[in-house]
């Protein structure tokens, strides 16, 4: 089956709603596969629905871990004594756990345009067309991987940590077993005394789900992101070779000028192309994700402030090591998307001069029209927003490591002078 046949063979089973045969062979979105299923676990699978009552599989799931449980973490807020280190320690999860709805509900909402997304990938014009270029994508498809490994042991880590201390505590310390994520101040002691084992059981399920919600969710959109690199890491390496004929059957005919002039320009217009179907497909992404980074973004920034806060207050060593990783993983998760925005900028900029790379001067009047057309698209460089208010690039990532130490030494004023 060719690329062109597999693409439109993918868009018919799509819109019918079928399933996709388990020969068919993918180029790309392979290297998503241990996100997607997980994606069927959690209940937010793109399509292939895997059973017949998936949606209120689904349904159930995420009311009951997701909605009903920051619910009841809202709640929460309200019956909270009005004492600075107790609403800190609940803001620590409680901000993570709004970052989460948003990033589920653009998965419940937004399913045909990540369905979109994953089409777009299989497109014949983002494909392979020698070794080089297959060397790239291979190297993308190996880093998503490996990527979601680390983000899953750290996460791992962090929640065995915080979940299994206390318990291991009660089994030989007798020490008090407490919530571990949400004090449930609207009940009274007694009742949740009484109730303790179920509701650590809740919380412990519901910290779970949310921990694969986030690591899965933010490495497929990291992996978007690679994959949008190796694009134009793929278009920088066709633009360089623009002009070069190394056989004859490259142009069908004698290596005469005029015939090689033909073949170049050709080759020039099919960049020109793939490069207006990466920018497309960069809109895609972001109109898909703009919100969900929106959310991501302003949360991390007050997670990182107050767990900054909550390392000043005192705490059992094993909670520090949670915090920690807690915050290693919130920092990696704004840090690497605007390292990766800015290499998507620089690299879309650098088109500019790669073109200029081929034997453009021996070229006809046309070839030279249409490079300078593409020379000043390029100029603008390909980036992706949150919220339509902020690029990913390491000034975001620097604004708000500033703003969150910012809103840190406040909180210490206000502790200080109380």
């Amino acid at each position: 089956m060719s690329n062109i046949q597999l693409t439109r063979y993918m868009s018919e089973m799509h819109n019918s709603g079928k399933k996709y045969p388990i020969v068919m062979e993918f180029h790309q979105i392979d290297c998503f596969a241990i996100n997607m299923k997980f994606f069927k676990l959690l209940g937010i699978c793109i399509r292939n629905y895997p059973f017949r009552f998936y949606n209120v599989y689904s349904i159930m799931l995420i009311f009951t871990f997701i909605i009903f449980y920051d619910l009841l973490c809202t709640i929460n807020l309200f019956y909270l004594p009005v004492q600075l280190d107790l609403i800190i320690e609940e803001l620590v999860f409680y901000f993570m756990e709004l970052a989460a709805i948003s990033k589920v509900l653009t998965f419940v909402f937004f399913r045909d345009k990540l369905a979109k997304i994953l089409d777009a990938l299989e497109d014949p014009m983002f494909q392979a067309s020698n070794g080089k270029e297959q060397k790239i994508i291979d190297g993308a498809k190996r880093f998503n991987k490996r990527y979601w490994k680390i983000v899953a042991t750290v996460s791992l880590t962090s929640h065995a940590t915080h979940i299994l201390s206390p318990i291991v505590e009660r089994l030989f310390l007798s020490v008090p077993l407490q919530l571990p994520t949400c004090r449930y101040s609207f009940l009274s002691e007694n009742t949740i005394q009484q109730f303790i084992y179920p509701l650590y059981l809740y919380q412990t399920l519901g910290m779970h789900c949310h921990l694969w919600f986030n690591a899965n969710i933010d490495s497929f959109f990291l992996g978007l992101m690679i994959l949008i690199i190796a694009q134009l890491q793929i278009l920088d390496l066709r633009l360089r070779t623009a002009t070069d004929v190394k056989k004859n059957d490259d142009i069908g005919q004698a290596n005469t000028s005029e015939a090689r002039a033909n073949y170049s320009l050709t080759q020039l217009n099919k960049c020109i192309v793939h490069f207006d179907e990466v920018g497309k497909f960069c809109s895609l992404v972001e109109d898909t994700f703009s919100m969900t980074l929106f959310m991501q973004f302003s949360m991390s920034s007050c997670i990182l402030c107050v767990v900054l806060f909550r390392f000043t207050l005192p705490a059992p060593f094993e909670y520090y090591i949670f915090l920690g990783t807690y915050m290693s993983v919130m920092i990696s998760f704004i840090f690497v998307p605007c390292w990766f925005g800015t290499r998507v900028m620089e690299l879309s900029v650098l088109l500019c001069s790669s073109v200029y790379e081929c034997d453009w001067t021996a070229m006809p009047k046309k070839f030279k029209s249409n490079l300078q057309l593409f020379v000043e698209r390029a100029k603008r460089p390909l980036t992706i927003t949150g919220g339509k208010m902020f690029m990913l690039s390491l000034t975001t990532f620097t604004s708000i490591m500033n703003s969150s130490y910012s809103f840190f030494t406040l909180l210490r004023n206000v502790q200080t002078h109380d």
